[in-house]
């Protein structure tokens, strides 16, 4: 009897971009306009009413400036990671697994002696 064993192995790897600061004020005349007042409205904001940020962007290219255009799209469009942790260096969290190939024997009866052959 023949098996496949194969080994599987799962790892996290936790990477960030650099911060980026953000005047929540020159959000107000874009579209979606930001209408909120605090932090976490603003984060809502940017989570929540902006779907793609490269067609918010986009439509907003004339009211953004420079700068703020520019770190939105190296937040979300073409981030640039910094890895902080892998587990690959720490440890292996792997496993083996197993699949038995039977092969089904087939019973053939000697005409001759009516043996059953295997």
């Amino acid at each position: 009897m023949k098996i496949n064993i194969q080994k599987i192995e799962t790892f996290t790897i936790t990477h960030t971009t650099r911060e980026f600061d953000f005047e929540m004020d020159e959000f107000r005349n874009c579209t979606p306009a930001f209408i909120g007042k605090t932090p976490k409205e603003f984060m809502d904001y940017l989570t929540n009413d902006i779907e793609i940020n490269k067609d918010f962007l986009g439509d907003n290219i004339d009211v953004l400036t420079r700068e703020t255009y520019h770190k939105l799209y190296m937040l979300d469009v073409d981030p640039i990671y910094e890895v902080m942790e892998d587990s690959r260096c720490q440890y292996e969290d792997s496993w083996f697994t197993m699949t038995p190939h039977i092969t089904p024997q087939i019973e053939i009866k000697d005409s001759q002696t009516e043996k059953i052959v295997k």
